[in-house]
């Protein structure tokens, strides 16, 4: 792997995407997700370049749905490698992926074949030893599921809105960003969400529920005015969700405050720092509960 100091001058993503299938011991083996690009004759995972303006997980989502017709969800970051094209450089960011869905995938100038492969069998067939060594380190990844943790998006100056504070707004650009917020809760499969009760978290996750036809679960001890007093009952609302997320297996999103996020990352077992508005750190728990990776990820309109 080059090691690269200054910028990446292409920036892609792509996923490792394994399947369980049975044996006939009744045991079990994973298959992985491997396309053949006719313009270069070679064996690959699929990948692709980030588009301006977009998340790379979202882009790593895309890409694998666009060269396979497979959707999948994002389970736990892999490591990212880097590469020259003649002069430029480039790198690419993994992540360990599941399927939610199949279709057939027609044949086209960029993927002509898209197979179904034992682990040994893409270590043989891939052409690229860094993607063999994303294939080897996401097999021996633990299993684990996704809670996210999300600051609220931009909310107007609380020395501009006259009303309760519990029910100030998002401006234009936090409606922006609620928005954006849309395909980077869908890259990682959150099918839950729970929220401040207060109007601007509330608002943050609105778009998401209203696609996917969810509920949010209103929690009044992760507003500001309950939260910020009682960080142990805080703390105690996330050492259930996080509980939850492991029993059930199904990845859910926590909206936040800022003055209220440092003890949400503490039940979290993750040092405090701060969030930009409508930042997400997307947290990736073992069976035994434990932190096994944590990403941080903005929107577009970060600010």
């Amino acid at each position: 792997m080059i090691r690269v100091g200054r910028k990446p001058d292409i920036s892609a993503a792509g996923a490792v995407v394994l399947r369980p299938q049975q044996t006939a011991d009744a045991g079990v083996r994973q298959l992985v997700l491997v396309v053949h690009r006719p313009a270069y004759d070679d064996w690959s995972l699929p990948k692709g370049k980030v588009e301006p303006g977009e998340v790379p997980a979202v882009s790593a989502v895309r890409e694998v749905l666009e060269e396979t017709g497979v959707r999948v969800r994002l389970i736990a970051p892999l490591d990212a490698h880097s590469y020259r094209i003649g002069k430029h450089t480039k790198r690419v960011l993994w992540w360990r992926a599941e399927v939610l869905s199949e279709q057939p995938h027609e044949p086209d100038d960029e993927v002509d074949t898209v197979l179904w492969v034992t682990v040994p069998e893409a270590l043989q067939l891939l052409s690229y030893e860094a993607e063999a060594e994303r294939v080897r380190q996401a097999v021996e990844q633990p299993e684990t599921t996704t809670l996210i943790v999300v600051r609220h998006a931009k909310a107007m100056e609380r020395n501009k809105w006259s009303g309760h504070d519990s029910a100030r707004p998002l401006t234009r650009r936090g409606r922006t960003q609620s928005r954006e917020l849309v395909p980077i809760l869908d890259a990682f499969g959150v099918r839950r969400v729970v929220s401040s009760s207060s109007n601007r978290c509330v608002s943050t996750v609105l778009p998401f529920v209203t696609k996917h036809q969810l509920t949010i679960d209103r929690q009044t001890i992760l507003s500001e005015e309950r939260g910020v007093g009682d960080p142990a009952g805080v703390g105690d609302l996330l050492f259930d969700l996080r509980h939850e997320v492991v029993r059930t297996r199904r990845p859910l999103v926590i909206c936040g405050h800022r003055p209220v996020l440092p003890a949400m990352l503490v039940a979290l077992d993750l040092p405090d720092r701060s969030f930009n508005t409508a930042e997400c750190v997307v947290v990736s728990l073992t069976a035994d509960n434990q932190v096994y990776a944590a990403q941080w990820i903005t929107t577009p309109h970060r600010k």
